[in-house]
């Protein structure tokens, strides 16, 4: 899965290639933003599997998704985050296809090119739906490890409960929903 972040301003597309990576102005940040009131260290992203989780470490001035200030969300493709004004979108999409950043470089790392950019094809993706009355990124403790099972494997896991939260796959491709509650 290619996960990046791509800035509203025009900035080059920032790639999420590792599992944890940490946003903030602080030189030893994965991915140094210096923005005005920008923390040190910002906030975190989890990459997994199909999955890419924001969480705010505890700044004066947060982290907005959607426009909602939050503590922790999961991102889905196209969705807005903004770090103190600094506004991004997220773009998820298969290792295949190409990405914000590919078309980036093709223009010759953002040379003007004749004509404009064409947006990058959107894949399908696999939404995380979730169906408790809980909403996400509810001040809630982001789990250490979110574990999704196989297609194959699915009905034979056990039924758990976590903190009132229950999540579903839901595969578009296939019209097939996993619950994973």
């Amino acid at each position: 899965m290619k996960a990046e972040l791509v800035p509203e301003n025009g900035d080059p597309p920032i790639p999420i290639e590792r599992d944890l990576t940490v946003i903030g102005r602080h030189p030893d940040c994965d991915i140094v933003i210096n923005q005005h009131g920008m923390s040190k260290r910002h906030c975190v992203l989890v990459r997994t599997d199909g999955l890419l989780v924001i969480r705010d470490l505890a700044t004066t001035n947060g982290t907005k998704v959607k426009g909602q200030r939050i503590r922790w969300a999961a991102l889905l493709p196209d969705d807005r985050i903004s770090l103190c004004g600094y506004k991004m979108r997220v773009y998820l999409g298969s290792d295949e296809m190409p990405s914000p950043l590919d078309y980036f470089k093709a223009r010759g790392h953002g040379a003007a090119a004749a004509g404009p950019m064409p947006d990058p094809p959107k894949p399908r993706p696999t939404r995380v739906v979730p169906t408790g009355n809980r909403p996400l990124g509810g001040g809630f403790p982001l789990p250490s490890a979110i574990d999704i099972p196989s297609s194959e494997s699915h009905h034979d896991a056990p039924h758990q409960e976590d903190q009132g939260f229950n999540f579903q796959i839901v595969d578009d491709d296939e019209d097939e929903i996993v619950d994973l509650s």
